[in-house]
């Protein structure tokens, strides 16, 4: 039988433990062939926290499994009963809904790139937008303020436009280099 993906929902912040559950289900269960794989999309986010760069993995849906496998009754009541699991998504609770080729094909890029740190982008948090006002606090420049002309949030980065001997100088600095001036 063909198998499809299909979403198992499950106690947000709890998906990890939802899917070790749902693993010994069918293991116990013998069902392992009906099932290739369960997923919980990541994307690793970068954030600035009391000055330092802290990079973590952030789950993108919340609350959800995804599950390539065989939709049979005994698959879904192994499934279904599992702690931590609260049902499928779907018009009902004993027939869940498959999804559709375009959003399988999104999971499985997602799937793809979840593997290497290098194919996975790094999104960075910036608090900061264009034309903000802000104080370098480490480097060269330390101690000068400054408007932000461009941001990189892939790579972390802001163009600050400072004013050195009368003129705008664009300096590159990383997003911990530089503090909000309170207006």
């Amino acid at each position: 039988m063909k198998k499809f993906w299909y979403v198992v929902k499950a106690i947000n912040g709890r998906e990890n433990r939802a899917r070790d559950n749902i693993r010994t289900a069918i293991r116990d269960a013998k069902l392992e062939e009906m099932v290739e794989d369960l997923l919980i999309p990541i994307e690793r986010v970068t954030q600035v926290k009391r000055g330092k760069k802290v990079t973590t993995d952030r789950k993108l849906y919340p609350g959800y499994i995804y599950a390539l496998m065989e939709a049979q009754p005994q698959l879904l009541e192994a499934i279904s009963s599992c702690d931590m699991v609260t049902g499928f998504l779907g018009t009902s609770p004993s027939t869940p809904t498959a999804l559709t080729t375009e959003e399988a094909d999104q999971i499985q890029r997602i799937a793809a790139a979840e593997g290497t740190d290098e194919q996975r982008a790094a999104i960075m948090q910036i608090p900061y937008k264009v034309g903000d006002k802000v104080k370098v606090k480490e480097g060269t420049f330390a101690g000068m303020d400054g408007s932000i002309d461009e941001i990189n949030e892939q790579k972390g980065l802001l163009r600050v436009l400072i004013t050195v001997f009368g003129r705008q100088t664009p300096v590159e600095l990383e997003v911990w280099q530089v503090e909000d001036i309170a207006s």
